[in-house]
């Protein structure tokens, strides 16, 4: 056998060994993702919204329409500015 290949086979084995007595990352792999959702939970105003069968305050259909149309309106044609003058202006 070349002592190259020998020697290459050497190292791949020892470092296999090695790399096996390393320690795993069970702590983090048991707490991974914890801190998001307790993120995610504490951004809730009421979790048990979604159980209760209480009506809903805010706008009907119509208003809720009609503000929207004028929102989208307002973006068509932006309102126009005053004019500006630069250095303290002209008497």
């Amino acid at each position: 056998m070349n002592p190259r290949i020998a020697c290459s086979i050497a190292i791949l084995l020892a470092s296999t060994v090695l790399l096996g007595a390393c320690s795993s990352t069970r702590n983090w792999d048991a707490r991974f993702g914890k801190s998001l959702r307790a993120s995610l939970a504490s951004q809730a105003i009421d979790p048990g919204a979604g159980r209760a069968a209480r009506s809903v305050n805010g706008l009907d259909g119509k208003s809720a329409a009609a503000a929207q149309e004028r929102y989208q309106r307002s973006a068509d044609a932006p309102a126009a500015l005053a004019p500006q003058s630069i250095g303290g202006g002209a008497k």
